[in-house]
């Protein structure tokens, strides 16, 4: 007779190749999770993911990884531009200077190219900070709070106040462990498949799980585990981007642009998904339908770098981008969406919108367009600038009441039918002749088609840009009429020229306040950047005298994204040096100036007497002004 007790199954399982085996293996019942944990030794976790991967047929080989330190020290520290300085400060730890630009590129291209033991799909979810691969956490900032509580067994009131100063869950989680890194190391492949099941768990048992995995973790573990959880891993890469897409036609043996274009239409984690399943061909099933939000095609440099004439000369409107969506099944119900450039649904932000579009003469359409305003002044209507309508829909106390419309100005599907490769001109014809009707009806959100006119010259468009400045919109548009719309991507063919006494610049550096009013914010000023072509940034100035609702504005988001380098800086200014801190780039600003001076030590440029127009909380860092704006404002300066 042979005894099966505790040693023996410890021997199976350090001996077994297939954990699945050794726990049906036990008996007609499994062992409870307990057994697991405290007699073989199987975190909970780990338990989890046998369970969960045996459930789907994927095999138990995804938990052997890189230990989940080396993907943090490696590949999380630089592209989050840690600086030397936080790292000492937070987990003792040494590190070399971020990379920079082409430094970062290279380390995502080594990234993608080596095994590491992770998916494709796994990988990409390191890169854009998306570990639940595309599907919603239901853990928030209060949760964590929680957890490390549980963890470290402190007070909720000692950890909000320490949360207060330091602004970061982060950082409550690297402070809850005692050591730089686990030991045994904790694998990549169990951190980043326990938070890819994790949404699929029970509520009670998601606390266990995270227990599980951050009781096991040290200091850098810990910490961006908690980003990752919030989605507050920024490293500066966009769904859309071309680094992504280009990494996943190399793995599959995809052409780049037709990888690019699936993405635009769904996100890369399906286009992954699909690719590994059904290889390039499977891509022919992603088509563009209505509700699947879309990001639309974005308008690139100056007016200037029109070739092709006639060209299309349109009005820009200073709103909100929006694709209007509307979707009718056999038995006639409608559904809407109002999507802003981040695929986020505004329809119940905008009162009225939902009739509007259920008004529109069609089953089923995806219009490209603007949400704008007027308002009327002392000297008659004129047009709201971005920062009215963004007050005005988020029910701030605006000086005027604005007057919500969209204009439409492109139409990318109608029907049925896909019309993104067709011309301009047949698009906009299309439009005229499905929108034209609507715009004469009294809806809540009334609706016209964007104005404009053919240009047969440079002397044309500059004309044109005069008149839609006279009438106080922002500026024009230039457009290819033989042009297709370029889903997710800047196109070349689209031109933009808006007054250039605003530039859109990146916060680089937030410097203290100093003095002692009592309505003062916590920042004094912020350095202001601008983007270059490989993507750094150059210090082009000061922005001061921002209000104390903006200040704390700034604060939440700096605190919310853990933009803070932890570099600390010095600024000089006329009442002399002044400290701040170093900002990850991020916060994209509207600033107005007076002119272009030029340093005469240095040669820099920098803005003269810039102030704060607008948070523009819409677009990232690498939609900023570009320094050879800049540099085109100082010649025409000096040029007069």
């Amino acid at each position: 007779m042979h005894i099966v007790d505790d040693a023996t199954v410890r021997r199976w399982f350090h001996a077994g190749d297939n954990l699945e085996q050794l726990t049906g293996a036990l008996g007609s019942h499994r062992p409870g999770s307990e057994y697991m944990q405290e007699v073989l030794g199987l975190p909970l976790h780990v338990q989890f993911c046998v369970q969960r991967l045996s459930e789907e047929g994927r095999s138990l080989d995804e938990l052997q990884s890189i230990p989940f330190y080396s993907l943090c020290r490696g590949l999380f520290i630089p592209l989050m531009r840690m600086h030397p300085e936080k790292a000492a400060r937070m987990f003792g730890l040494e590190i070399a200077a971020p990379p920079d630009t082409a430094g970062r590129a290279q380390l995502v291209e080594q990234f993608l190219d080596r095994n590491v033991g992770l998916s494709a799909v796994q990988k990409i979810g390191c890169l854009v900070g998306d570990v639940f691969v595309g599907r919603t956490s239901t853990f928030k900032r209060d949760s964590l709070v929680r957890l490390v509580m549980m963890v470290d067994l402190k007070t909720r009131g000692q950890m909000l106040d320490r949360l207060t100063q330091v602004g970061d869950v982060g950082v409550l989680f690297a402070e809850s462990r005692s050591t730089l890194k686990s030991d045994p190391p904790l694998t990549a492949g169990e951190v980043l498949l326990t938070l890819e099941f994790l949404p699929d768990a029970p509520r009670t048992k998601k606390f266990e799980l995270l227990r599980s995995l951050l009781s096991r973790m040290g200091k850098v573990e810990a910490y961006f585990m908690a980003r990752l959880i919030l989605r507050k891993a920024d490293f500066g890469f966009e769904y859309e981007g071309a680094v992504i897409a280009k990494a996943l036609a190399n793995y599959y043996g995809a052409e780049a642009e037709a990888v690019q274009h699936a993405i635009a239409l769904s996100d890369p984690f399906a286009v992954a998904h699909l690719l590994a399943d059904k290889g390039p061909e499977g891509l022919r099933e992603l088509r563009l339908q209505p509700l699947v939000a879309i990001k639309p095609a974005l308008a690139s440099g100056g007016t200037d770098g029109v070739k092709v004439f006639p060209a299309w000369v349109e009005r820009k409107y200073d709103g909100i981008r929006m694709m209007l969506h509307k979707s009718t099944d056999a038995s006639g119900s409608v559904l809407c969406a109002a999507y802003t450039r981040g695929r986020k649904d505004w329809l119940e932000t905008v009162n009225g919108l939902r009739q509007t579009i259920t008004m529109f003469p069609c089953h089923d359409a995806i219009i490209d367009g603007e949400l704008y305003g007027t308002v009327l002044d002392l000297d008659g209507p004129r047009p709201a600038t971005v920062y009215e309508v963004y007050a005005s829909l988020s029910g701030e106390v605006v000086q005027r009441p604005v007057n919500l419309k969209y204009a439409a100005f492109d139409l990318v599907y109608l029907n049925g039918q896909d019309l993104t490769q067709l011309p301009l001109r047949q698009r906009r014809q299309t439009l005229q002749q499905f929108l034209t009707p609507v715009t004469g009806w009294s809806l809540p959100v009334p609706v016209s088609i964007a104005e404009g006119q053919l240009a047969k010259d440079n002397k044309d468009v500059n004309r044109l840009y005069q008149y839609f400045r006279g009438q106080g919109y922002e500026g024009i548009i230039t457009k290819d009429l033989d042009g297709v719309y370029a889903l997710a991507r800047r196109d070349p063919n689209w031109l933009k020229r808006k007054p250039e006494i605003t530039l859109d610049l990146v916060l680089l550096e937030g410097i203290l306040s100093v003095t002692s009013k009592q309505k003062a914010g916590m920042f004094g000023s912020f350095a202001i950047g601008a983007r270059m072509p490989d993507g750094s940034f150059v210090d082009v100035g000061d922005v001061a005298g921002v209000d104390q609702h903006r200040d704390r504005e700034l604060q939440a988001e700096i605190m919310r994204s853990g933009l803070m380098t932890g570099r600390r800086v010095e600024r000089q200014s006329a009442s002399g040096v002044r400290p701040g801190f170093e900002l990850r780039p991020h916060i994209v600003v509207t600033v107005r100036f007076e002119g272009i001076v030029k340093d005469t030590a240095t040669g820099d440029l920098k803005l003269r007497d810039p102030k704060l127009v607008t948070i523009r909380s819409d677009k990232h860092a690498g939609e900023a002004d570009l320094v050879s704006a800049i540099e085109q404002l100082y010649l025409q300066q000096r040029m007069g």
